[in-house]
């Protein structure tokens, strides 16, 4: 169950549009996160959720059609037990019979901030409709998020995972990172990164689980879509320089599959494609990630390093041709 959590959670990862992998530069709270994080910023700014008009019948294609991953098949939640804020141990499990919002954050993190006045008016319209909210906080003192919750006037449940033990059998790597849990304790759908929870078309979509629940197909809703696509699957290496990037020559089509090897050859690096919202995460110098995306779309795709290991790291670009 852990690994399938874990590999959920890269699922959901090509997803981010805004997080974080560590503490950001705060003054407020410049002395309560772990020294060993380091910061992420996305690639290039805009709307933390992009604009799109609803292209499915289906829940779990809606919601990827505003950039919150989904799957259709049932993965279990993994159960767990930490205190809330009044030192009370409160389990996952006990939110049973509601649709559970499960959110990874941290005082620190500026996208955690961002979304977290807008999970509470989500919080207040569908909390007498069944939903609930629980907000994990990773690895700090009870007085720093308590001070957090005060000033943000948040009244769900907010759990202290203090070894960050919870969040790491989650995946959350980079926060903010959320799962939605049906009423039976099954994962359904998860986002990495900011999202403006009570948008109309978001909470559209979450009053009508909260009514007729989530059907689930046996198969994602990213796979659903590639099966409608009749593009060839393309592969090509990027390899990371401190100076740049080194890419294999290859056509992308639009309509082809791409599976992209990410490669660190000098250095820490990793590379974020905004276009097609996919990214990959901190790469260590000799190793690779796979990344996966369909080019939904042609002409001229910027990427470029979105790890902040060096002086310049992050305003290394490049681009690639996706041709018609």
């Amino acid at each position: 169950m852990i690994k399938t959590l874990i590999l959920l959670f890269l699922f959901l990862y090509a997803f981010a549009f805004m997080g974080c992998t560590s503490k950001e530069s705060d003054t407020s709270s410049s002395n309560d996160s772990p020294s060993q994080r380091r910061s992420t910023d996305r690639l290039t700014q805009g709307p933390m959720v992009r604009p799109a008009q609803f292209s499915s019948v289906s829940i779990q294609n809606r919601l990827m059609d505003l950039g919150i991953g989904a799957i259709g098949e049932r993965i279990e939640s993994t159960d767990f037990e930490l205190e809330d804020l009044g030192g009370t141990p409160q389990k996952l499990s006990s939110y049973r019979g509601k649709v559970v919002f499960l959110n990874f954050w941290a005082t620190w993190c500026g996208p955690c901030r961002i979304e977290m006045p807008a999970m509470q008016r989500l919080y207040d319209k569908l909390k007498d409709e069944g939903l609930e909210i629980v907000a994990v906080d990773l690895q700090e003192s009870r007085r720093q998020v308590k001070k957090f919750v005060e000033k943000y006037k948040l009244t769900f449940p907010v759990l202290l995972d203090k070894s960050g033990e919870v969040g790491s059998i989650y995946g959350a790597r980079a926060i903010p990172t959320t799962y939605l849990i049906d009423r039976d304790g099954y994962v359904f759908a998860g986002a990495a990164g900011a999202r403006e929870w009570d948008s109309p078309q978001v909470v559209s979509i979450f009053r009508e689980i909260l009514q007729n629940g989530v059907a689930y197909t046996g198969t994602s809703g990213m796979l659903e879509r590639e099966a409608e696509l009749t593009g060839d699957i393309k592969e090509l290496t990027i390899e990371a320089y401190n100076w740049g990037f080194n890419k294999s020559p290859v056509t992308l089509r639009k309509g082809d599959k791409v599976r992209i090897a990410v490669k660190s050859t000098q250095g820490r690096h990793g590379i974020a494609i905004p276009a097609f919202n996919v990214a990959s995460g901190a790469v260590n110098n000799g190793n690779e990630e796979v990344i996966e995306f369909i080019a939904t779309e042609a002409g001229t795709i910027l990427f470029g390093c979105n790890v902040p290991c060096g002086p310049g790291h992050m305003s290394m670009r490049d681009i690639f041709e996706i041709v018609e």
